[in-house]
């Protein structure tokens, strides 16, 4: 896992655009951001009214929370514009750190090659493994069954107690979030196996689109996805991708979701970030299967911590 750098909030298509409009706003936004006179921001959990527009972008697990809680915001705080972007942990990452974007969503920590970049950790998303509906049988994998998957060794679901029916690993690109924690926490390696080049893909909706539509196939998906998706989401030796087995670390395929800002965030970034703590953030987040950063245990969240 790569280093943590500077936290401010610590612990506590493809190409796809999706802007929220501002909900009554009869004003014009001009880029800039002005707080309420009321405001606290930098409050975690804290309702902050304030104008301006911002770009938000990366992770396509966490956007979908992301673009619900800027909804509710906008409903709110007539005047603030939030545009929320995909692309992949990666390159949120990498367009926050050349300030391209105000807000890079990410799965992942931060690199030391990105020494600009403040963490504001907002929750904590679950993943999980799906199969399309013909590999019949099969509802829990081993960690050493999935590292024969994707590395290669094994090809054929007969040889994990399925049907007689090649595997096809739905791939995600290296610039993934979601495949640096898989890697990390369930493989404890690298990928070396992918798909063909029209499998792999950084868009959570495509991932099971394609899941769904071959034969024999299998990727991961954030759960809400999963669950949305009709496939069969599979256990991980033995354990569930639920909230509670999350919570303790009992199930390890999860992670911190971040807001990298670049520098001090601008005051209607800072707004949005604080609100996605708060409990309009927190029911929004259990609604789309996210977890409460202040729900998980402190040995779980110390367990995904860099450790480099």
């Amino acid at each position: 896992m790569v280093k943590q750098w500077r936290v401010a909030l610590p612990i506590a298509a493809i190409a796809m655009m999706v802007l929220i409009s501002a909900c009554g706003s009869g004003s014009s936004n001009t880029g800039t951001s002005t707080p309420s006179a009321s405001s606290s921001l930098g409050t975690p959990g804290s309702y902050n009214c304030v104008q301006g527009s911002i770009t938000a972008a990366g992770s396509t697990a966490l956007a979908p929370l992301v673009q619900k809680v800027a909804q509710a915001y906008q409903a709110k705080c007539s005047g603030a514009s939030i545009t929320v972007n995909l692309g992949g942990s990666g390159t949120g990452l990498t367009n926050a750190e050349k300030g391209t974007i105000d807000v890079g969503d990410s799965d992942i920590f931060a690199t030391s090659a990105q020494p600009d970049l403040l963490d504001h950790q907002v929750s904590v998303v679950i993943f999980s493994l799906i199969v399309n509906s013909q590999v019949a049988g099969v509802t829990n994998l081993t960690a050493d069954q999935l590292k024969g998957i994707y590395s290669g060794a094994t090809t054929n679901w007969k040889q994990v107690g399925g049907p007689d029916l090649p595997i096809v690993v739905v791939s995600r690109p290296t610039s993934s979030g979601t495949r640096a924690t898989f890697q990390k926490y369930v493989l404890g390696t690298v990928e070396t196996v992918a798909g063909p080049q029209d499998l792999t893909t950084d868009s959570t909706g495509t991932v099971v689109k394609n899941v769904q539509q071959t034969a024999g196939a299998i990727g991961y998906v954030a759960l809400s996805a999963a669950k949305g998706s009709k496939l069969t989401i599979l256990n991980i030796d033995g354990n569930s991708p639920t909230a509670d087995m999350v919570k303790n670390n009992t199930y390890k395929f999860w992670n911190i979701e971040h807001m990298y800002t670049k520098g001090k965030p601008k005051d209607l970034a800072q707004a949005l970030i604080d609100y996605m703590l708060s409990p309009d953030g927190k029911t929004a987040a259990q609604s789309l299967d996210f977890v409460a950063i202040t729900d998980m245990q402190p040995a779980a969240l110390q367990a995904h911590q860099p450790t480099s």
